[in-house]
């Protein structure tokens, strides 16, 4: 994890190269996600973010560990509707 985290550039959301290897590894943070999203709101705090990237995640699920992907694909992944559970 240390070696991943030292090969994350300070602006990974603006590499749009990244995003294949990104969406290859969503369906592991998706749940990560739902589950912040829950302590959130048995704490009484909002859950809104946590639960919006759990589902802008989602639409990545099928992707999983397709690190070959075109940017056109794993963008076009993310217009699918929104009922992914």
């Amino acid at each position: 994890m240390a070696l991943e985290a030292e090969s994350i550039t300070s602006r990974i959301l603006a590499e749009v190269d990244y995003l294949p290897s990104l969406a290859a590894r969503a369906w592991r943070w998706a749940p990560e996600m739902e589950e912040i999203a829950a302590t959130l709101r048995s704490a009484g705090l909002p859950p809104a973010l946590a639960e919006a990237g759990a589902t802008v995640l989602r639409h990545w699920t099928a992707d999983k560990d397709r690190f070959d992907l075109p940017l056109e694909e794993v963008l076009a992944h993310l217009h699918a509707p929104d009922d992914l559970d």
